[in-house]
């Protein structure tokens, strides 16, 4: 059994000794691998000194989250690996996370991706982002809040979400799915990745029994700046909408042209943003969508 945790560094750190070592009393081992983002406080020279353990793969360019994740599970794919788990570098796990996350699989083998429960930093809350989606009946197995009352709880429930901060993916879902779609340099690859497992007919599942714990850092305002784009960008890219590229476009301009005629300016404004988007990007989304479609280690 061959398990390989991927980690993306960039000036992080405050984080690495309590993720890091986290990884060393796995009871399960596991090989580390880390893809450097061109930090610039000496993080390599800090991992290479207190971590000899890690393979260290240095970028010299920031190539954001997805494209630095895809260089980790390349290298773990040649490497022979049958697990492959994505590691935030501001997460860090439990003993057992690991060892019960892959037991699961191998009873579940349906899943593409397994994630444990997401606690805050003082592990006193489960991570606001993940709680908001296990509490939407609508993306989670509403059955998950039942057996939490009644202390029952079962090792795997169905969730349409869970973020990328901590994922297990069997080696058959990369060989399936392939890797994160370059189209998204941070934020947004993750939606469009969980797009792209259920197209391709796997599942993906909350582990609850298993925890890892998420400190996340203040770089929401960078995801609110840019929130109507990434939203735009997941949801044309999304392999499972039936609607024509073309079909959408004609759409939008309607809507575009209809909100002027009723005088809603900030709707008109809103449209217009939209049908750029469209038509600014259409080539590289319906290359996007044609390229994720495939079955394969797509973008690795």
């Amino acid at each position: 059994m061959k398990v390989f945790v991927i980690i993306v560094t960039y000036n992080g750190k405050q984080w690495y000794d309590r993720c890091f070592e986290s990884l060393r009393t796995s009871k399960l081992p596991v090989q580390v691998v880390v893809i450097d983002n061109a930090s610039s406080d000496h993080t390599v020279e800090y991992i290479k000194k207190n971590y000899p353990e890690i393979i260290l793969i240095e970028s010299d360019k920031n190539l954001g989250f997805g494209q630095a994740n895809n260089k980790g599970m390349r290298y773990a794919l040649d490497s022979g690996a049958d697990y492959i788990f994505l590691l935030n570098q501001d997460a860090w796990i439990e003993p057992d996370t690991l060892s019960g996350l892959v037991r699961i699989h191998q009873a579940h083998t349906e899943y593409g991706i397994l994630s444990p429960i997401h606690l805050n930093a003082e592990k006193d809350a489960v991570e606001k982002l993940l709680l908001n989606r296990i509490v939407d009946y609508k993306t989670t197995d509403s059955q998950l809040i039942n057996d939490l009352y009644f202390n029952k709880l079962l090792d795997i429930y169905d969730t349409k979400y869970v973020n990328a901060a901590a994922w297990l993916l069997p080696r058959k879902t990369l060989e399936t799915v392939g890797g994160f779609d370059p189209f998204f340099f941070h934020y947004g690859e993750d939606d469009n990745y969980l797009n792209r497992v259920f197209y391709h007919q796997l599942k993906v599942g909350i582990c609850p029994k298993f925890r890892i714990v998420h400190d996340c850092n203040d770089d929401r305002k960078l995801y609110d700046e840019r929130e109507e784009e990434i939203l735009l960008m997941i949801h044309y890219t999304n392999v499972n909408n039936t609607k024509q590229l073309q079909t959408e476009l004609r759409v939008v301009c309607w809507k575009v042209i209809s909100s002027i005629l009723k005088f809603r300016r900030q709707r008109a404004r809103t449209c217009w943003r939209q049908f750029n988007f469209i038509r600014k990007n259409r080539t590289r989304i319906q290359y996007s969508i044609q390229s994720n479609k495939e079955v394969g280690e797509t973008w690795l």
